[in-house]
């Protein structure tokens, strides 16, 4: 008999649980959300396992977000027939992915390296937190973490709930309103609508945040916040990027890394896509071209490709200042793919 009422209790329970997913699932998609995954250090180990790819195979890509969102991967494979291993984060500068490439003997293949300087020149230790414990979690990862993520990414690919990063519980609450307290400043909340990732980690504005005026001001508002010290570096020179030894360091370390890829018959390159507005303003002032992406090219004996030596790259217009619209990504990455075969001789299989 009791075994009856925890049968019915279990029963209850499960139509409960489905109900509410049901309706939970409903209510985003009646909201325009789309299935995306989570863009997390499980899809990056996913993505990382591939970069043993021959350099006539694929082509590895690493720095902060630009790159992920002004890469287009089906363009690029389109035009390379190589595979395209987007490794770049959110966030992070791309220092401790490059050394980690650099310290794998089995990695011999091309790296594209986004050098947006206010992510690797800024000093900040907070932009490498992201890396270090997204390399934690490779170099760690159990085979019951990896049976888990795979079955994650079939539910995650039907279900928009699923989206951690839009929908879980923590998120929910970080985009709550909350006046800020004295002495106490609330980062900055990114809209949900903004963007959506790929399995492959492609990045992309969401057809709501391309058409919404008001969601694009609430990131251009959300950058100019977070990057007030922009404005103030115009007249206290601290606040502005690395100088003297540290720069000097930061280079050294970059190039030793560099070094031992192109050591093992790797090849590798920077690139500066491309910015506007008062983000493009402000990067000319805290890190002049002269004093970074030149010295940066200089020191390494690296190759690069500057977005703005280019008629055809020089004038995009950034929705919120930083990142490159769906199909202006499309233009940017048939120009890419066109100065690296043309100007810089990269080989690819198309």
């Amino acid at each position: 008999m009791q075994s009856s009422h925890f049968l019915k209790a279990a029963i209850l329970a499960l139509i409960v649980v489905v109900v509410f997913a049901a309706c939970w699932e409903m209510y985003w998609r009646h909201r325009g959300f789309t299935t995306t995954y989570n863009d997390d250090k499980i899809l990056w180990s996913h993505a990382r396992k591939e970069v043993y790819k021959s350099a006539k195979e694929a082509t590895v890509f690493i720095g902060p977000s630009r790159i992920k969102f002004d890469l287009d991967i089906p363009t690029w494979e389109r035009l390379t027939g190589e595979k395209a291993i987007q490794l770049a984060i959110v966030g992070t500068s791309g220092r401790l992915i490059l050394n980690d490439l650099a310290d794998d003997k089995k990695f011999k293949g091309k790296l594209v390296v986004d050098a947006t300087e206010f992510s690797w020149f800024s000093g900040g230790a907070l932009r490498d937190r992201s890396a270090t414990q997204t390399l934690a979690y490779f170099h760690k990862e159990s085979p019951s973490q990896e049976t888990s993520s795979a079955i994650d990414y079939a539910l995650e690919s039907k279900l928009v709930f699923l989206e951690e990063g839009k929908f879980g519980l923590n998120a929910l609450l970080y985009g709550l309103h909350v006046p800020d307290r004295q002495g106490v400043i609330s980062p900055p909340a990114f809209p949900k609508e903004l963007s959506v990732s790929s399995f492959d980690r492609q990045s992309s504005f969401t057809p709501m945040f391309l058409s919404s005026e008001r969601l694009q001001k609430i990131q251009v508002n959300n950058w100019a916040q977070r990057n007030s010290w922009i404005k103030k570096s115009e007249t206290d020179k601290s606040l502005r990027g690395l100088k003297g030894d540290s720069l000097i360091g930061v280079f050294q370390q970059i190039k030793k890394s560099i070094d031992k890829i192109k050591s093992r018959g790797g090849e590798v390159i920077f690139v500066r896509p491309p910015s506007s507005g008062g983000y493009k303003a402000g990067e000319a002032v805290v890190y002049p071209r002269s004093e970074y992406w030149d010295k940066l090219l200089a020191y390494t004996n690296t190759p690069g490709i500057y977005y703005a030596d280019y008629p055809e790259t020089a004038n995009f217009i950034c929705p919120e200042w930083s990142h490159l619209a769906p199909k202006d990504a499309v233009t940017y990455t048939e120009n890419l793919v066109r100065i690296l075969k043309e100007e810089k001789g990269w080989k690819f299989k198309n």
